[in-house]
């Protein structure tokens, strides 16, 4: 369902990278000198569990992303998903990157409604960042999870 969702995020120039929301490839910023890349992707591996995962990798020099804790999704409207912390999937070298994290984008249930923004919230050292998805970002996961749920 999703596989082909991955990379080059880092080779896009900046019109392309916006073009980009709709394939699972994000640049963030939270307005405070916060940037995020963000990658949508099919994991399929013998020694995890396959299904859709969220990476994030940071973009600030020294913000350093939380292994332990969820990224939560929120509408505004009461409704929040919290996405489990998988992390320790990237220990491929033996050690998780500081700047790296993972987390389980697997089906949200309920499914965020069309057209409601979504807040990210991304646990790191510099405490709980938030980030305001655009309606792009949105509407992709809206269709990864309506194609799960069917």
């Amino acid at each position: 369902v999703a596989v082909g969702l991955l990379v080059l995020g880092p080779l896009f120039t900046p019109s392309v990278a916006v073009a980009a929301d709709s394939t699972g490839n994000w640049n963030l910023d939270d307005g405070s000198g916060h940037r995020l890349g963000v990658m949508l992707y099919e994991r399929s591996n013998i020694n995890s569990p396959s299904g859709l995962r969220l990476r994030l990798n940071s973009e600030s020099d020294g913000l350093k992303l939380d292994h332990g804790r969820p990224l939560l999704l929120s509408d505004g409207q009461n409704q929040e998903w919290s996405l489990a912390n998988l992390s320790k999937e990237l220990m491929a070298t033996g050690a998780i990157p500081v700047g790296s994290s993972q987390f389980d984008a697997g089906c949200l249930d309920p499914i965020p409604s069309e057209g409601v923004p979504l807040q990210m919230t991304v646990p790191s050292s510099a405490g709980d960042l938030s980030f305001a998805l655009s309606s792009g970002q949105v509407q992709t996961l809206n269709s990864l999870t309506d194609a799960c749920a069917n």
